[in-house]
């Protein structure tokens, strides 16, 4: 299943989000789904990929699967760039995974062998 989130504001000072998740195939606008206040301090910051992954694993995965299955239709999705910048991810739709296992990315700083 394929999932998306729209970042409605961020508040620099308490280092959170206003964000909606939605399905990809939601029976609505996801500027109609209810917001949710999030904290960016438990989430990985390091790129957007790592951001997405996080914050997907953490909240947008429940969000997403309790939604129920209703007729399709087809929300627009942005383009985002590689370089994290919560500040542009602002006001777009991203189009993201609903993982259900727990396989992620794992950073390292260098390995010796």
């Amino acid at each position: 299943m394929k999932a998306i989130f729209k970042i409605e504001e961020y508040f620099p000072e308490t280092n959170s989000i206003n964000i909606r998740f939605a399905r990809l195939h939601a029976p609505k606008s996801i500027n109609e789904y209810p917001l949710n206040a999030i904290s960016l301090d438990s989430l990985d910051l390091h790129d957007n990929e790592t951001f997405i992954q996080t914050l997907m694993r953490n909240w947008g995965n429940r969000v997403v699967c309790e939604q129920e299955e209703e007729e399709k239709i087809i929300n627009d999705t942005d383009v985002i760039s590689d370089e994290f910048d919560i500040e542009k991810l602002i006001g777009k739709v991203v189009e993201c995974k609903v993982e259900i296992d727990r396989r992620e990315i794992i950073r390292m700083n260098k390995v010796e062998l």
